[in-house]
């Protein structure tokens, strides 16, 4: 009688086809951040980089995700921002608002705030509810907009409804009380 392979096998080759390679890249990505964590296990940033790598070879959605962020931070390998945002892109074009958010801060960070008005955008109609923080930034501050901050208090106090901490910290800044001096 036939051995049947395990179903959480994580043999590259076998019956199971594109479904078994799926098995096999979510085993590299997690041992990509196995080797990022410090539990115990040394942290090899390389190593992490390389096994990411090969596993957004095969399209895993968070190993390519991660791959942008690995190029944008240099971690295991030499920092290119060129590479961050075609691995970024890549993502995006897979519908990840993570990375369209990513691309939309590298775009404002740069000064292009149309670029980052329309990935932060992108990102906001797909749920993403710090990109509805940094377009209320955006009106706020008239960048690439005209300057709208009604609109950007609006948007502010929506994401600071769905959690987003800087949308609450900015809205206790905003609100708190104008200290006068006694004497100047």
């Amino acid at each position: 009688m036939p051995r049947v392979p395990p179903k959480n096998s994580i043999s590259r080759s076998g019956p199971r086809g594109r479904r078994h390679a799926w098995h096999y890249s979510s085993h590299l990505y997690n041992r990509s951040l196995e080797s990022l964590k410090d539990d115990g296990t040394p942290q090899d940033p390389q190593k992490s980089f390389l096994l990411n790598a090969e596993a957004a070879e095969s399209a895993m959605h968070e190993a390519v995700l991660s791959m942008g962020w690995f190029y944008l931070n240099g971690v295991g390998v030499a920092q290119d921002i060129r590479q961050a945002k075609r691995w970024y892109r890549k993502s995006a074009r897979q519908g990840d608002p993570r990375a369209m958010f990513s691309l939309g801060q590298m775009a404002y960070d740069q000064g292009d705030y149309q670029d980052a008005l329309v990935w932060f955008g992108r990102a906001a109609d797909r749920g993403h509810s710090r990109s509805i923080f940094w377009i209320g930034k955006l009106l706020w501050r008239g960048y690439s907009v005209p300057q709208d901050k009604k609109q950007a208090m609006a948007l502010f106090q929506r994401a600071a409804r769905e959690k987003v901490p800087a949308a609450r910290r900015l809205l206790r800044f905003l609100s708190r009380p104008l200290s006068h001096p006694a004497h100047l």
